[in-house]
C-alpha cells in the first residue's frame, strides 16, 4: 500500500449470506496488506432480522470478539452494516442492541415493495421507471438519514452499480442532483459520513460509488466526514481499489479520512 494509513472499513466475511471467508482470514489479509485498520461490516437486512439474520448477526459479533490475530500493526474494529434500517427501525435497534460496535454503515439495497436492486430486471420497464425508482431511494436515503443510528452512509450510487454496470443503462443523475443535494447537506448538518465504496472499480460500473464528481460535490457543500470500503465478499477483495479511492479523494479536495472507534471519527491524513 503506497498510503502508510490506508483503511479498509466495509466488508465481509462467511457470516454474510454472500461472503465466503472467516473472520479470522479476513483479519489476517488486512494484516498481510498491511492496513492501518480493518473494520469488518457483516450484513444485516433490517427487515428479515427476526427469522433471518439475527444468529448471523450474533455470530459476526461473537467472532469479530474473539477472533484477532497476534502481532502487526493493523488495528481491528467491530463493524455491521445494516441494509434498510428506515423500514424496520425496531429490528435495527434489535441488531445494535447490546454490542458495542465501533462503526455502523446505513444502506439501502432495495426500496419498500422491491427486491433488492440486483434482482431487478431493467430491460421490461417503462420510461420514467427508473427515474421513478431512482427518485424513491433518495427519499429512503433521507429516511435513513432523519433515522440517525449509523455513522456512515453506504454505497450512495448502489442501483447504478446494476442499472448502468450490469445492464448498460445509462442515467442522467443532473436530474436528480437536487435530491442528492439534500442528502449531502443532510449528512453534514447531522455530522455523518459519506462512504466512498471502491467495489464499483472492480465490476463492471467502473467506478467508484459514488464516484469523484459526486463526492466533489459533497466537499463543495462543506463535507467533511468521508470513509473508505472495498465491499469486499472475500479475501482476495479485500482492500481492492482503496488506494484509487484514497487518490479520488485527495483530487475532489480532501486532505483527511476517517476511521471510526466507538462511533468517533479519527482523522487520517491522505499521505
Amino acid at each position: 500500500m503506497k498510503y502508510r494509513f490506508a483503511c479498509d472499513c466495509h466488508n465481509h466475511s462467511r457470516c454474510s449470506f454472500d461472503g465466503s471467508d472467516s473472520v479470522l482470514e479476513m483479519r489476517r489479509r488486512a494484516q498481510e496488506l498491511g492496513l492501518w485498520a480493518h473494520t469488518l461490516t457483516d450484513h444485516c437486512e433490517c427487515q428479515n432480522f427476526p427469522d433471518r439474520y439475527r444468529p448471523r448477526v450474533e455470530m459476526a459479533f461473537a467472532e469479530m470478539s474473539l477472533q484477532v490475530p497476534q502481532g502487526g500493526r493493523t488495528r481491528f474494529y467491530k463493524g455491521i452494516e445494516l441494509g434498510q434500517p428506515n423500514q424496520d427501525p425496531d429490528s435495527a435497534a434489535l441488531a445494535l442492541e447490546g454490542r458495542d460496535y465501533d462503526f455502523v454503515i446505513g444502506s439501502i439495497h432495495n426500496i419498500r415493495g422491491y427486491e433488492d436492486f440486483f434482482y431487478l430486471d431493467y430491460s421490461q420497464v417503462e420510461p420514467g421507471f427508473i427515474d421513478a425508482l431512482l427518485t424513491t431511494y433518495w427519499e429512503e436515503e433521507r429516511e435513513v438519514i432523519a433515522w440517525g443510528q449509523f455513522d456512515a452512509l453506504g454505497h450512495l450510487t448502489y442501483p447504478l452499480r446494476y442499472i448502468e454496470g450490469d445492464h448498460g443503462i445509462p442515467v442522467d443523475l443532473s436530474k436528480h442532483q437536487e435530491a442528492i443535494d439534500g442528502i449531502f447537506r443532510a449528512l453534514i448538518d447531522s455530522g455523518k459520513a459519506l462512504e466512498v465504496n471502491t467495489s464499483g472499480l472492480r465490476q463492471k460500473i467502473g467506478r467508484a460509488l459514488p464516484d469523484l464528481p459526486l463526492v466533489r460535490r459533497y466537499r463543495e457543500l462543506g463535507g467533511e466526514l468521508v470513509t473508505l470500503g472495498s465491499d469486499a465478499h472475500c479475501v482476495e477483495d479485500l482492500g481492492k481499489g482503496i488506494e484509487a479511492g484514497m487518490d479520488l479523494l485527495r483530487e475532489a479536495g480532501f486532505r483527511r479520512f476517517a476511521v471510526y472507534e466507538q462511533h468517533k471519527p479519527i482523522l487520517l491524513p491522505l499521505e
